[in-house]
């Protein structure tokens, strides 16, 4: 299928980077013209150039700081506007702090106040337009860990646990308004996300490899795109009857393996689980 957004505008935080990047670019291929809301002006405007190289559809305000109201604000306002009206918000913007040099007060703080707070403004900028149009598809972005943790990073997973009950507290109030919200629920995802825990490079990717091969029942780390294409299916009349619903997109981790951890643990000990 061709144009399945053709004439609707999207509004993507985070998406100067990683799965906001590939969800972006997806969205100006089905025909939706793209506004980039991000922290990172250099990248974003590189992506609006690629966007419009590929012959789609894209802007860039100003720069975007999700936890700072203003700022959301102010790219909501412009997208108004020039084009009259939000059809879809991808809400990815977020991130961790643990190479940070702060304590973990603050760090604990910044993010909450980028991750929950971020998405809660980003939200609640957008929805009281659908509203008046009694349209609009929402998609969140939470994690994996949220409830299925690799790894304990409570600050960021509390944080992404918050994103889901938005998601289906949301999704019932707006769904009497033709509104649709759900939430992308990414496993082991390559993208810079990982740059915050760790340097690129062979120790990183033997270390994702061995999450894949004990966690993952697909046994492969997944990709920006595999995201990108379950946030065009959100977004598309291809799951109209569709909402509420929170996404494992992680090769079977959060449905088959449950508890994959445990697997990772077992592994690292030299155990063999039970098939």
């Amino acid at each position: 299928m061709k144009d399945m957004l053709k004439g609707q505008v999207a509004l993507i935080t985070g998406g100067a980077s990683g799965m906001g990047e590939a969800t972006a670019k997806l969205y100006a291929s089905e025909g939706a013209t793209v506004i980039i809301g991000d922290y990172n002006v250099e990248n974003a405007k590189r992506v609006v150039e690629e966007i419009m190289t590929a012959g789609g559809n894209a802007r860039f305000y100003t720069q975007m700081d999700v936890s700072k109201k203003e700022t959301v604000d102010a790219v909501v306002k412009a997208t108004i506007q020039e084009f009259g009206k939000i059809d879809i918000l991808a809400a990815y913007a977020g991130r961790t702090f643990d190479n940070e040099k702060m304590s973990d007060e603050e760090r604990y703080q910044i993010t909450m106040n980028v991750n929950m707070t971020g998405t809660y403004n980003t939200v609640f900028a957008v929805v009281p337009y659908m509203k008046e149009r009694k349209s609009g598809k929402i998609i969140i972005c939470s994690s994996n860990g949220a409830f299925n943790p690799t790894v304990p990073a409570y600050d960021y997973h509390m944080a992404k646990a918050a994103c889901e009950s938005l998601t289906v507290n949301l999704a019932m109030e707006v769904a009497p308004l033709g509104i649709r919200v759900n939430c992308v629920k990414p496993g082991p995802i390559v993208t810079p996300f990982w740059d915050e825990l760790m340097a690129a490079g062979d120790e990183r990717t033997q270390m994702l490899n061995n999450i894949a091969k004990t966690e993952v029942p697909l046994g492969r780390t997944g990709t920006a795109e595999d995201i990108a294409g379950i946030a065009l299916f959100f977004a598309s009349e291809l799951s109209s009857y569709v909402t509420g619903l929170c996404l494992y997109v992680a090769g079977g981790m959060g449905y088959v393996y449950a508890h994959g951890q445990s697997f990772t643990l077992q592994a690292m000990a030299g155990i063999t689980p039970h098939k």
